[in-house]
């Protein structure tokens, strides 16, 4: 009898866990790109799928790629550029591909002035990917409003 149990629960625990990396449309998800309060936008965690719903999972350098194209794109939607960034998170399946990511990544900081950024290594990310960014981005208020 407890075999049985356990085997059903191990097999209801692996169910939930298939299910919850399904790949759904992005923007079907119960969370907005970003969101402003005042002069400050937050954008969310973003990964690497396209537009168009296609995974970029080549390498953590391709991956890293997309994300920042997918974060740069939400900065742009909402009047914001990479110059705005004032505070990133990183989250990495493995620490190890630290300096891939962080190549690809300050590519997108052409003036050479970086966010504040914390970097997380051994996350679990959403839908297998290797790579998650979320940004924090700030304006200073236009003197003529």
């Amino acid at each position: 009898m407890r075999s049985s149990l356990l085997a059903i629960c191990i097999s209801l625990v692996g169910v939930t866990a298939l299910s919850a990396q399904e790949a759904v449309a992005i923007r079907t998800l119960p969370f907005s790109a970003a969101r402003k309060a005042g002069n400050t936008l937050y954008v969310s965690g973003q990964v690497a799928r396209t537009p168009d719903g296609a995974d970029v999972k080549e390498s953590v350098d391709a991956e890293t790629r997309q994300v920042m194209e997918n974060v740069g794109r939400v900065l742009e939607e909402n009047g914001y550029t990479f110059d705005d960034v004032v505070r990133a998170t990183v989250y990495l399946e493995s620490i190890e591909d630290y300096h891939e990511m962080n190549k690809a990544y300050a590519s997108f900081f052409k003036n050479g002035i970086f966010p504040a950024r914390a970097c997380v290594g051994g996350a679990e990310i959403v839908f297998d990917f290797k790579v998650e960014v979320s940004v924090i981005a700030y304006k200073e208020p236009d003197e003529s409003e």
